[in-house]
């Protein structure tokens, strides 16, 4: 079965029993915790991923790191995954679980970056075009790209909107090498 697929029964798994329980904010909360914990650190991502480490030592370990900071529902499920040994997807399924529950809460996350800081009217203003595209509330991250001469892209998931200026001049470049482009 690929990881995907693993994740994904696993983050299912987590997100029907905190709707069971009536926990979602709180898991989702602890969830974000261990993800931030887990990209903040390659000692961190390599300790998960390591084969050698005895499973009841890599429990041990978790419990210690995350003590007092998530609840001992998300902290079961930690030790639910390593018992499986699954801890080296862990982050895979974290990060399919805030897909999940995005969907199951109706939020659509984006990822913007921009060439330049966006006012807070510009935000809004592109916040309500995609609640329009998407019918759904919109939550976004934003961040300035260095990258980009100007514009922004926008990601959500898989696709990609691009509205950057290096982007639009490939679309001219393209319309000017296959003649399409009328200067009229």
């Amino acid at each position: 079965m690929s990881i995907s697929k693993v994740a994904n029964r696993y983050a299912d798994s987590l997100l029907a029993n905190a709707i069971e329980k009536g926990i979602v904010k709180e898991v989702t909360s602890d969830v974000k915790i261990i993800i931030n914990s887990i990209n903040s650190s390659e000692d961190f991502q390599r300790f998960l991923g390591s084969p050698v480490i005895k499973t009841e030592l890599k429990k041990s370990i978790l419990k210690e790191i995350f003590a007092n900071k998530i609840s001992s529902h998300s902290q079961k499920f930690l030790e639910f995954v390593v018992d499986k040994k699954r801890e080296d997807i862990l982050l895979q399924i974290l990060e399919k679980f805030v897909e999940l529950k995005d969907d199951y809460s109706g939020i659509v996350r984006l990822d913007v970056k921009s060439a330049f800081p966006l006012s807070d009217d510009i935000k809004e203003v592109l916040l309500k075009k995609f609640e329009t595209i998407f019918n759904k509330k919109i939550e976004a991250d934003f961040a300035q790209d260095d990258k980009l001469l100007g514009g922004f892209v926008v990601r959500f998931r898989d696709t990609v909107y691009d509205a950057s200026i290096k982007h639009q001049l490939e679309k001219l470049k393209q319309n000017l090498i296959s003649g399409s482009l009328s200067l009229n």
